[in-house]
């Protein structure tokens, strides 16, 4: 067993080979469809999308409870983990981790070091991926918190949606930047922005011109001469993402190069047919 715990919330969206390789403990959020409420764990976005289709409105998300973080960590504790490592979706549109601080409050264990990435989806994933493989090589929790806080700075996501009006209703961007989409095509470039905030990176007249806009700050990374892992993320177009996959399999064959899908969580505040790239240099030497 390894010395250190890697534990990540839901939305870091990785596949499950990563999961259970590095044995990445998985803290869900919740999807509340209607009257009903789900783990975002519990839906995949076939059926997600065919329960929305039966209310009137939009779904809504909340942060885990303290009570999942607390048997997660305590699980881990017990198997013999010395130290867990918890990376979670940015503070600044979410209260998970809040309820991770919480949770390590009343932990029996005070060895539990909380890491708000600045960002979600395969911008928080692939800080856990990275950080699990630091664990794995037998890093402490100490530098890996000091390692992830270096390649934070060095991870870009950015995201293509289709309207923004699911991220103006959902209270996860300002209304100012929500009227970009009422402009006339404009098709808005999305990132984090260094406060953890979803924030308008471009705005292009069409999908084909954003995807290559981000292509262009892909390019501008890549340019460092470094070895890159480069994860493209979709929403529910499981045809297109194959296409781009790929296209940069073959564009940049040097580099590391997956295809993820976003799940319930970010499909509600980004919509169907949303889609992203995620990149940072790895491994960092």
């Amino acid at each position: 067993m390894k010395k250190v715990g890697i534990v990540m919330d839901s939305t870091g969206y990785l596949q499950k080979d990563i999961l259970e390789q590095f044995q990445i403990r998985v803290i869900p959020l919740n999807v509340n469809v209607g009257d009903e409420m789900f783990f975002e764990t519990e839906l995949t976005n076939v059926v997600y999308f065919e329960r929305l289709s039966h209310i009137t409105g939009l779904s809504t998300t909340s942060q885990p409870s303290v009570g999942a973080f607390l048997e997660t960590y305590e699980s881990l504790f017990s198997e013999g983990v010395e130290d867990i490592v918890s990376i979670h979706i940015s503070s600044a549109i979410s209260g998970t981790f809040h309820s991770a601080q919480m949770a390590k409050d009343l932990a029996s264990n005070p060895n539990i070091h909380l890491f708000d990435s600045m960002s979600s989806a395969l911008g928080l994933g692939v800080l856990a991926w990275a950080a699990a493989e630091w664990a794995e090589q037998g890093m402490s929790a100490i530098q890996i918190m000091v390692q992830l806080q270096s390649l934070k700075q060095q991870t870009e996501l950015y995201f293509i949606v289709n309207t923004l009006e699911n991220l103006r209703k959902g209270g996860r961007i300002g209304g100012a930047a929500a009227l970009v989409g009422t402009l006339l095509q404009i098709k808005p470039i999305l990132y984090f922005n260094p406060k953890g905030q979803i924030d308008v990176f471009d705005k292009v007249r069409s999908r084909a011109r954003a995807w290559q806009r981000v292509l262009e700050e892909l390019n501008r990374a890549l340019s460092s001469g470094k070895r890159y892992r480069i994860c493209i993320m979709h929403v529910n177009i499981p045809e297109d993402g194959k296409i781009l996959l790929n296209e940069l399999r073959v564009r940049f064959p040097e580099h590391e190069v997956r295809l993820f899908e976003a799940g319930a969580v970010i499909a509600t505040h980004v919509g169907q047919g949303a889609f992203g790239l995620t990149f940072h240099p790895w491994p960092i030497l």
